[in-house]
């Protein structure tokens, strides 16, 4: 199975928030939690648990904030 379809099968595999998340950061990246959360109008618990899950199959990538580095900026994984 070549890569797309290994991803592909991976997201029909998501939950529809996890769909969702991956979706708005595909129309802006580099978005903080809080960002996803404003946009998507989802609650913070399951933001959080949308990224998880994104972030466990390879889809988001997560970096260190350049204006707070206390917080982190979530993106698309350059290979998908």
């Amino acid at each position: 199975m070549s890569q797309a379809q290994q991803t592909a099968a991976t997201i029909d595999d998501l939950p529809p928030s996890a769909k969702f998340v991956r979706y708005v950061l595909e129309q802006e990246s580099n978005l903080t939690q809080t960002d996803l959360t404003e946009r998507t109008h989802l609650s913070t618990r399951t933001v959080r648990d949308a990224l998880r899950k994104l972030e466990g199959a390879d889809i988001v990538q997560e970096d260190v904030c350049l204006r707070d580095a206390r917080r982190r900026v979530y993106s698309l994984d350059d290979a998908n």
